[in-house]
C-alpha cells in the first residue's frame, strides 16, 4: 500500500483557517484567478468548492549531488535534503487547482501547529493529481509491502518527482531501494520518462547530458501569495 507522511490532525483546523482568510483575500482581490489549462474556466472558485487534498513531506534534490559519479550507486533517499515544509493540494469543484506550503516544526512534540508559508495557482498541482491518480491505478505493484511517498523538487532542473520508499513492518523505518515517479519536468528533459516507475540509477542518469538552469526564468502560470 502507499502512504504519505502522517499529518497531526491537530494541524488540519488552523492550517485550513489559515488558507481560507488567504483565500478570500486573493479571491476577492482578483490576484487568484483559474488560468486555462488548470481549471475550466467556465468554473467559478467560490469558498464553498475549495478543498483540501492530498499532502506531502518535501525533499530537495542539489545540482552537487546529481553531478557526483558516486551518486549513481547510491540511494535517492541518501541524496536528498528535507526542506521541513509540506505540500497540499488544493481543490475547486474535486479537480487540482494549486497548492499550499505549510512550515513542518523542527520538534512536532511540542504540540506547535504548522503555519502556512506559501499559496500557489499553477499547472504543477494538476500534475501532481495525475502522478497521484496513476499510483492509484497502479497500487498493485505496491501491494506486498507499505511504501512512503514524498516530494521531491529538482529546482536547477524545473523538476518534480516522487520519491517511493519502502517501510519496514509497518514502521517509519525504510528498507530497500526507493522507487522514482516523475511527476513533472521541462520539454527539454526528454530523457525523463513519465508513468514509469524509475531506480535512482535510471533517474540520475537522466541529467547527465543536461544543464542546469541558471537565474530565474519568468511563468505567466504561476501566482505566489507573498506572505512569510
Amino acid at each position: 500500500m502507499l502512504k504519505t507522511d502522517d499529518f497531526p490532525p491537530r494541524n488540519l483546523k488552523p492550517l485550513t483557517e489559515q488558507i481560507n482568510n488567504w483565500l478570500g483575500d486573493m479571491i476577492g482581490s482578483g490576484q487568484l484567478t483559474l488560468d486555462r489549462g488548470v481549471m475550466d474556466s467556465g468554473s467559478p472558485m467560490t469558498m464553498d468548492s475549495f478543498e483540501l487534498g492530498e499532502n506531502f513531506l518535501m525533499a530537495f534534490l542539489d545540482v552537487d549531488e546529481i553531478r557526483n559519479p558516486k551518486s549513481l550507486g547510491r540511494d535517492l533517499a541518501e541524496l536528498v535534503t528535507l526542506t521541513g515544509r509540506r505540500h497540499h493540494q488544493l481543490k475547486n469543484r474535486k479537480r487540482a487547482f494549486g497548492y499550499a506550503r505549510s512550515l513542518v516544526p523542527k520538534n512536532p512534540e511540542d504540540g506547535k501547529p504548522e503555519t502556512l508559508c506559501q499559496l500557489f495557482a499553477t499547472q504543477l498541482a494538476p500534475k501532481i493529481q495525475d502522478s497521484i491518480e496513476w499510483l492509484d491505478d497502479h497500487e498493485d505493484k505496491f501491494a506486498t509491502a507499505t511504501w512512503r511517498v514524498r516530494l521531491v523538487t529538482i529546482p536547477t532542473f524545473h523538476t518534480h518527482a516522487f520519491l517511493i520508499q519502502q517501510l519496514k513492518n509497518g514502521s517509519d523505518v525504510t528498507t530497500g531501494e526507493s522507487r522514482v515517479l516523475v511527476v513533472s519536468a521541462p520539454e527539454w528533459m526528454e530523457s525523463l520518462p513519465f508513468q514509469t516507475i524509475l531506480s535512482t540509477k535510471e533517474f540520475l542518469k537522466a541529467f547527465e547530458t543536461k544543464s542546469p538552469i541558471i537565474g530565474v526564468r519568468g511563468n505567466a502560470d504561476i501566482r505566489e501569495r507573498p506572505r512569510i
